[in-house]
């Protein structure tokens, strides 16, 4: 294994030590010693790629950030019919926290927590939200005057997704414990939630059809 190799495999290390301790623990009840045991190398490794917790825990963060976001952004940028596209969205913004269960509690604690993470992490986030924003905008409108949706503000429809998906999994943990529920039962009742914040979502948007007598 070559020098440059070891260096990666050293910096993939600590990152990946570095998620688990944060989203387990938080920024404030995580060290660095931890991360460095976590992640099979020395306290002075650590520092010498990252230099302190603070910008090892900025990376981790808007890594993460920009993951959650980017499942919805991307696919509303795809060349889809207006109502697949959502569906997708919806679908991709759940798988994602679905596989980082841990997410939505992470982002929300470290927001109230420190209220400078907005200001930190919005100018990296902010350009491509504005651009998603506007497109979705733009298709709304050009839909509704075309009769095919419901009118609403790409705002609502973007808050409506998101909000449905994350308190889908902020409520998990009671679910479990109230209904005692296996593994087997657990992914069966999130691939239920998944098809009903669907189903919740295109609902607001699809006209209802008028009944023959009407």
């Amino acid at each position: 294994m070559t020098q440059r190799s070891e260096h990666q495999n050293s910096e993939k290390a600590i990152l990946v030590a570095a998620e688990k301790e944060f989203l387990d623990k938080g920024f404030s009840r995580t060290t660095t010693t931890e991360i460095a045991k976590a992640a099979g190398v020395n306290h002075a490794m650590l520092h010498y790629y990252f230099r302190t917790k603070e910008n090892l825990f900025m990376t981790v963060f808007d890594t993460k950030i920009k993951e959650l976001s980017s499942s919805l952004t991307v696919v509303i940028s795809k060349d889809l019919p207006f109502l697949e596209k959502i569906q997708a969205g919806v679908e991709a913004h759940f798988d994602c926290i679905a596989d980082n269960p841990k997410l939505p509690f992470f982002i929300v604690n470290e927001f109230l927590s420190d209220k400078n993470r907005i200001k930190m992490v919005r100018p990296l986030l902010f350009p491509s939200i504005l651009a998603t924003y506007n497109t979705l905008e733009k298709e709304i409108q050009k839909e509704v005057a075309c009769g095919n949706i419901r009118a609403i503000s790409a705002s609502n429809l973007i808050y409506t997704i998101v909000t449905l998906n994350i308190c889908s999994f902020v409520a998990i943990p009671m679910v479990e414990n109230l209904l005692e529920i296996s593994r087997d039962e657990y992914q069966v009742f999130l691939h239920q939630r998944k098809k009903e914040n669907v189903d919740i979502v295109l609902s607001r948007l699809r006209i209802a059809k008028k009944g023959k007598n009407e």
